[in-house]
């Protein structure tokens, strides 16, 4: 991203989980604070949104990735868990709808300064005060002390913690994802769910199609994706960190749970959600 700017990705992502309330209803993942949270400004995006590499797929990925990851949130919580870390939040609404408010769930929302202030800002249009039960904590992965940022922000580290990573891994270097993924693997009773894309040449034609144009307009934007990786190298990663209970699913695999399609055998198309514990 630009510095001194929000994500431009981040406002992309939020018009695309307008598009699926707008166009499907809502039918995979309903957020009635998207298109307030998105605002009046985000309508030229929207009319842009047809011409997206991909738009058909995106839309229904944004909301597939993020009913996977509440739906393993849920489950989190019905353990115990009370504390959730989203892990570059972007213009999520989870703190606004947060269906745990009543058994206490906090949220921290980590995100890149510059968007975090944006993000201040919209929340603001809901109320005069961010919701109680949200911490926005800005921070730099790869710069700042994440566990010293969370930890002046309230988080007990030494309580289970749900940790979210949606739309982040393909822009980190190996380094920088590692170094989290060892951040959460450190903390027993922790849970994760992140998304990421596998490199274009190893999915299917119409896969690396979509992939190499969205790869074009992201480093055009200054947000290039550093972090493609295979699914049988980052399980690897999990593995050597202790993270067991993995769960992988492809596009193919996401259509079949939220929309009943039967698999088609077309291929890796690139995106997968992925969820991993730390047991206690």
């Amino acid at each position: 991203m630009q510095i001194g700017t929000a994500s431009a990705t981040a406002l992309v992502t939020a018009a695309l989980r307008v598009a699926h309330q707008s166009y499907d209803d809502g039918r995979v993942f309903r957020d009635p604070f998207a298109e307030d949270m998105l605002g009046p400004e985000g309508a030229p995006l929207m009319m842009g949104l047809p011409i997206v590499p991909g738009y058909r797929t995106m839309r229904f990925l944004m909301a597939a990735r993020s009913r996977y990851a509440e739906d393993a949130l849920a489950e989190a919580v019905a353990r115990g868990c009370r504390q959730v870390v989203l892990l570059g939040a972007g213009l999520d609404t989870l703190s606004l709808r947060n269906p745990h408010r009543g058994v206490g769930l906090r949220i921290f929302e980590l995100d890149h300064p510059a968007t975090q202030a944006d993000k201040r800002r919209r929340l603001l249009r809901f109320g005069p005060k961010l919701p109680l039960s949200l911490s926005l904590v800005p921070v730099i992965f790869g710069e700042d002390d994440i566990a010293a940022a969370l930890t002046a922000a309230g988080w007990r580290a030494d309580e289970p913690t749900f940790f979210q990573m949606l739309g982040v891994v393909v822009y980190l270097p190996a380094a920088i994802r590692q170094m989290l993924f060892g951040f959460v693997a450190r903390l027993p009773d922790s849970d994760i769910v992140l998304d990421y894309s596998t490199p274009p040449e190893s999915q299917s034609p119409e896969g690396r199609a979509v992939t190499e144009a969205q790869m074009i307009e992201a480093a055009k934007i200054g947000e290039p994706w550093l972090g493609l990786v295979e699914p049988e190298a980052l399980a690897r990663e999990f593995a050597d960190l202790g993270l067991t209970d993995i769960e992988d699913l492809d596009l193919t695999g996401l259509r079949q749970r939220y929309l009943g399609e039967t698999p088609q055998g077309t291929g890796d198309l690139g995106p997968h959600v992925l969820r991993a514990r730390r047991p206690t």
